[in-house]
């Protein structure tokens, strides 16, 4: 590796000062020489604070506290403040699969024949304390739902900024996002190893039918033709699955 591309990681968080805490040290491990790391807290009132201000300015490069409208208002925030070329949203909780994944993932673009937007890589699930079960990510495509997990993903800056996350949508703007980049023609790559440890407890696992309800608004709005059609098939069937099956 010749030159090394500064890399934002960015951590949203709302009163979750556990969580925060392993993610932070997560970034802190990384051996990437050219991380730039920003934490944007929603205003946390259990403690959350004191992690930030314990881990500034050795690894959390600058932080901001205050009131936001949801989760995709303080990435936004974040994407105004990030000064890196490419950027990685690492929730409060998730964690990265080991301490050269972000080296790594500089590197597998670099070898990139032609250079992407966005390149997305596997996730792992822990099933118990010795035992992660690898999720994989599908190859690039346009679709009803994300087939890969925002996490494992690296946005260039450039598209952060020309797309913003409609904070309309609370749970789906990332759908959304990916939808506009598809859209524009901006280059997927797709790299076949775990990026992230997966957090399990976030809001699209937990509200699982509103985030559905919310896909279903994105393709409404952003999908055509006979596409637009079989999206929205697919979707309101998982909706009526769920329901039969008694998941709320």
């Amino acid at each position: 590796m010749t030159e090394y591309p500064v890399v934002t990681i960015i951590t949203v968080v709302l009163n979750a000062k556990t969580n925060l805490k392993k993610t932070v040290c997560s970034v802190a491990e990384q051996d990437y020489p050219k991380i730039e790391y920003l934490v944007i807290d929603g205003g946390s009132t259990d403690g959350s604070l004191d992690v930030i201000r314990d881990y500034h300015p050795a690894v959390i490069s600058k932080w901001l506290s205050e009131k936001d409208d949801g989760i995709y208002s303080a990435m936004n925030k974040a994407g105004r403040m990030a000064s890196g070329e490419w950027i990685c949203f690492l929730n409060a909780g998730d964690v990265f699969v080991d301490s050269t994944i972000v080296g790594k993932v500089v590197e597998t673009i670099q070898l990139q024949p032609e250079q992407p937007g966005i390149v997305y890589g596997n996730i792992l699930i822990q099933k118990s304390p010795e035992e992660f079960m690898e999720r994989q990510a599908q190859s690039p495509r346009n679709s009803h739902r994300m087939y890969f997990c925002h996490q494992s993903a690296f946005v260039r800056q450039s598209l952060v900024r020309q797309y913003p996350y409609d904070e309309h949508y609370k749970l789906s703007a990332d759908l959304k996002f990916f939808k506009q980049c598809f859209y524009g023609n901006k280059r997927f790559v797709q790299f076949d190893f775990p990026v992230v440890i997966y957090d399990l407890s976030g809001l699209s696992n937990t509200e699982r039918e509103r985030g559905l309800r919310e896909n279903i608004a994105v393709v409404k709005e952003m999908d055509s033709g006979w596409q637009k059609f079989g999206f929205l098939l697919r979707l309101y069937f998982v909706i009526y699955w769920r329901r039969l099956s008694g998941k709320y």
